[in-house]
């Protein structure tokens, strides 16, 4: 199977190319870390943005945000509300 380049990117498809090259050329084990890690990664990333937005955010209150960031139109408004509720009630 053919990789597919065609994702928004500033990388000039060679060089895309060598890279997705060298991710094939891993273990299904050590692609499957590297997805964890830049997961671990992207999640940080997320607090951090949210903590620099909101100082002193409570933790039930940081993971609701992140839940809206992240699953923003996979829950209706009301879904949302609830989930808030539970998350928020944490601290």
């Amino acid at each position: 199977m053919e990789p597919v380049y065609n994702l928004p990117s500033d990388t000039p498809p060679h060089i895309m190319k060598m890279q997705v090259d060298i991710v094939l050329q891993k273990t299904p084990l050590q692609r499957l870390q590297m997805c964890a890690e830049l997961t671990e990664f992207s999640l940080y990333m997320l607090k951090r943005q949210i903590r620099f937005k909101h100082d002193g955010i409570a933790d039930g209150r940081l993971k609701f945000e992140m839940i809206k960031l992240l699953y923003a139109d996979c829950f209706s408004e009301e879904e949302m509300t609830r989930i808030g509720e539970h998350f928020v009630n944490l601290d």
